[in-house]
C-alpha cells in the first residue's frame, strides 16, 4: 500500500481526504455526514475529482496542488453535486456544459458556508439561486449566440467574454472563466507528461450514476439530505443557503408533460351514449351505450415571446403542443405569441399537419392581451396553456375556460397566478 494512503474499513482513503472529512463532520456537519456516504477511490485517469452518487474519485497529483482548506471545499463541492441530484438529472445534455451549470449552481453555497475553493471557481451573480437546469439553458443560449463568431478564423478561441465585456464571469478569486468548450491550460504544479489539466474553473466532475438501482439510490440520498439538514440545524450549523438548498433538493419533481396531457385530456368531455351502441354486445342482444368523446373546442397555446423563455424550452414545448393536437384532435389548434401584446397567431384546423413557426416578439411581458383576443375573435377554447416565466401583468378577471400556466421559473420562486393551475417546466 502506498505510504500516502491509509485503510478505513475496506477502503483505502488518502490521509488528507480522511482528515478533511473529519474536519467537515466537526465544523460543517451537513457536508461531513454526506461525505461519509461516498466511497473514496484513487483514479489517476481523472483530471481532478469526480463524483457519481456512490463514489468520490480523485487524482492524487491534482490533490497535491490543493491546500487543506481548498481540499475541504472541493469535498464539500462534490457532496453538493450528489445532494442536489446532479448525478441523476443530466439526461442527454452535453456533459461539459451540464458540469458547468451544476458548478455555477452550487459554488455560491459552498462559499457562503465559509469554505474556500480553488482559484478560478465558476461563480457568476447572474446564476445565483438558479437550478442547474436553468443555468444549463442559459449557457446553451449564450453558446448559440457566440457560435457564428466562433466559426470565423481567430488567433485564439475565446468562447467566453473577456474582462470588460458584457456578461463577464468572475471567479471567487477574480479570475476570468472559460466555458465548457474553453481552452484547457496547465493546473498549478502540473509537470510535462502528467494528465491533461482541467479547464480553468473546473476542479471536479459530476458523472451520471450508471447503476440499475438509480431510483433507490436517489431516494436514499434524499432521505440522507433531509437527515443531515435536521442534524446540522439542531447543532445550529445549517446556514440559510444550505437550508433552502436542502428543501429544494428533496422536493419531488413532477413531469410537466404528463401534467399538460392530463390537463388537456380532462378538458375533453367523455361520456357514455346510446347514440352509438357498443357493438361488442349487439350479437348477444344487449343494446348498451358506448364511450362517446365529442369533439372538443379550440386548444389555445400561448408562448411568452419576451425573450425570457429559452429556445430549447420553446422547442420542447412546441413538440408537446403537436402531441396534444394529434392525440386529442381539438376543433382547432391556436398558437399565439405574446410579449406585452400578441405578436403572432397561428391557426390550424383538425386534420392539418401543423408546422409551428418560430416565436416572434421581444420586449416586456404582460399576459392580458391573449385573453382579450380570445374574446374579441370569438374563439371557443376548451383550455388555454401559457408558457412563461410568470414575470408579468396578469388579467384582473379569471376567464370561463381552464388555464394552465407552464412556468419556466421554479414554483418556489415564481409569481403566483391569480387563477388557473400552474406546473413547473423543466427541460
Amino acid at each position: 500500500m502506498d505510504r500516502n494512503t491509509m485503510v478505513l474499513g475496506n477502503c483505502a482513503v488518502h490521509p488528507r481526504i480522511a482528515r478533511q472529512r473529519t474536519e467537515l463532520v466537526l465544523s460543517q456537519p451537513f457536508f461531513g455526514a454526506l461525505a461519509l456516504r461516498l466511497r473514496v477511490v484513487e483514479d489517476r485517469t481523472a483530471k481532478t475529482f469526480w463524483v457519481d452518487g456512490e463514489t468520490l474519485g480523485y487524482n492524487p497529483q491534482y490533490l497535491d496542488t490543493l491546500s487543506d482548506l481548498e481540499l475541504r471545499g472541493v469535498i464539500a463541492h462534490e457532496v453538493l453535486h450528489v445532494a442536489n441530484g446532479h448525478c441523476w438529472r443530466q439526461g442527454p445534455r452535453d456533459p461539459d456544459r451540464w458540469n458547468d451549470g451544476c458548478d455555477y449552481a452550487i459554488n455560491p453555497i459552498v462559499l457562503s458556508s465559509g469554505m474556500i475553493l480553488p482559484k478560478g471557481t465558476l461563480v457568476d451573480a447572474r446564476y445565483t439561486g438558479k437550478s442547474a437546469e436553468e443555468i444549463y439553458g442559459l449557457l446553451t443560449q449564450e453558446a448559440k449566440k457566440k457560435q457564428p463568431a466562433a466559426q470565423q478564423p481567430q488567433p485564439q478561441s475565446q468562447p467566453r467574454p473577456q474582462p470588460g465585456q458584457p456578461g463577464q464571469q468572475s471567479g471567487s478569486q477574480g479570475q476570468p472563466q472559460s466555458s465548457s468548450s474553453g481552452q484547457r491550460g496547465q493546473s498549478p504544479g502540473q509537470q510535462p507528461g502528467d494528465q491533461p489539466a482541467p479547464k480553468s474553473g473546473s476542479f471536479g466532475e459530476v458523472r451520471p450514476y450508471k447503476g440499475p438501482d438509480q431510483p433507490v439510490k436517489e431516494a436514499e440520498w434524499k432521505v440522507a439530505v433531509t437527515q443531515a439538514a435536521k442534524a446540522a440545524a439542531m447543532r445550529g450549523k445549517l446556514p440559510g443557503d444550505l437550508q433552502a438548498m436542502a428543501g429544494e433538493a428533496v422536493r419531488p419533481v413532477v413531469d410537466w408533460r404528463a401534467v399538460l396531457y392530463r390537463f388537456a385530456q380532462q378538458s375533453s368531455p367523455s361520456d357514455y351514449s346510446f347514440a352509438a351502441p357498443n357493438r361488442r354486445y349487439l350479437h348477444l342482444g344487449f343494446y348498451l351505450p358506448s364511450l362517446h368523446t365529442p369533439a372538443i373546442g379550440d386548444a389555445v397555446f400561448v408562448r411568452d415571446s419576451s425573450g425570457s423563455v429559452l429556445d430549447e424550452t420553446q422547442a420542447q414545448f412546441d413538440a408537446e403542443i403537436l402531441s396534444v393536437f394529434h392525440s386529442l384532435k381539438p376543433a382547432r389548434l391556436i398558437v399565439m405569441d405574446c410579449d406585452t401584446r400578441v405578436t403572432q397567431v397561428q391557426i390550424f384546423e383538425r386534420g392539418d399537419s401543423p408546422e409551428i413557426q418560430p416565436v416572434r416578439g421581444g420586449g416586456g411581458t404582460a399576459f392580458v392581451d391573449p385573453f382579450n383576443r380570445v374574446v374579441a375573435d370569438g374563439l371557443n377554447p376548451a383550455f388555454l396553456v401559457y408558457l412563461t416565466d410568470m414575470d408579468g401583468r396578469f388579467p384582473s378577471v379569471a376567464p370561463s375556460f381552464p388555464v394552465l400556466w407552464a412556468s419556466t421559473t421554479p414554483l418556489t420562486r415564481a409569481r403566483k397566478a391569480p387563477f388557473g393551475e400552474t406546473v413547473e417546466v423543466i427541460c
